[in-house]
């Protein structure tokens, strides 16, 4: 197994849960003392200091505004070079979803409710966010278009926009080099 060069800084912006061995994990609600807890869209590292930054299921948390901002920011703190790993759920594929999905006949709690038998489950959280707290909800959505030209207008030098699947969602996997 070949190890990492000592100087290669990752960081994984936003990791809730997600606690990589390895890089530098970042939240703003730390989960543990091995994550680094801050406030995005303002990112605390100085610049050209990062040789690649994860930002999975994150983006579409912030407003449109925030959103740029924190896009710069990453943009910011990569060395040049250095690729950034942008994650967001398919706004046009959840929409699409969530319009195709039976409405239930009562009314529905949608605490825990990450079901696909009607709207309001998954497709609903897809859309809006899980709404267990405030760093939940979801403020922007992004179509393949609208993230690559994004990327590309904060500065990005390469960007690759793909299609996967995710948290049970067709997702954008972007890749931007600086």
């Amino acid at each position: 197994m070949v190890q990492p060069a000592l100087d290669v800084v990752r960081l994984n912006l936003g990791c809730g849960t997600d606690v990589r061995p390895g890089w530098t994990n970042v939240d703003k609600f730390p989960v543990s003392s091995d994550v680094v807890q801050a406030d995005f869209p303002t990112l605390p590292f100085a610049e050209n200091t990062s040789d690649e930054v994860l930002l999975s299921h994150v983006l579409e948390h912030f407003g449109f505004k925030d959103g740029e901002t924190l896009a710069r920011e990453i943009h910011r703190v990569l060395k040049p070079g250095g690729v950034a790993v942008i994650e967001v759920p398919d706004i046009a594929w959840c929409a699409a979803q969530f319009l195709g999905a039976p409405e239930p006949q009562m009314y529905t709690d949608v605490t825990n409710e990450y079901h696909t038998n009607h709207r309001w489950g998954l497709f609903a959280m897809a859309l809006w966010g899980d709404q267990h707290n405030d760093g939940l909800y979801h403020k922007w959505g992004y179509t393949a278009h609208r993230l690559l030209y994004l990327l590309q207008h904060v500065g990005f030098a390469r960007v690759e926009v793909d299609y996967g699947f995710s948290h049970g969602v067709q997702v954008l996997q972007a890749k931007a080099w600086k």
